[in-house]
């Protein structure tokens, strides 16, 4: 995850749990799944899932954040096999999130 500084929208590595159910062609796969925030940003999530997901597919979350629940679609832009059955997935958000661009701002190292 090189060249992080460089981001318009830089990510904060903060831990949240998040439900999410995912769609291929409209379709869902799996039933209501759970995974975990590793980065975010109000632009996108990189997140920890425990199941394979396809690339271009699309995403509905419900992520966990410290004082509420928010919800945001979104669409896988890459997946990595972490092995053991972990993937780490690259997601952009459909929408700009303001209430995360006020979390990464106030909670950067």
């Amino acid at each position: 995850m090189a060249n992080m500084e460089n981001r318009t929208h830089p990510r904060v590595n903060k831990l949240f749990f998040i439900a999410y159910v995912n769609l291929e062609e409209g379709e869902q796969k799996y039933p209501v799944s759970l995974g975990r925030t590793l980065n975010i940003s109000a632009i996108g999530v990189g997140m920890e899932v425990y199941q394979p997901l396809a690339v271009d597919s699309s995403m509905e979350m419900e992520i966990g954040l410290e004082e509420d629940n928010l919800q945001v679609k979104g669409k896988i832009l890459h997946v990595t096999d972490l092995g053991s059955d972990k993937y780490f997935i690259g997601i952009q958000f459909d929408e700009y999130q303001e209430k995360l661009a006020h979390i990464s701002t106030s909670h950067q190292t």
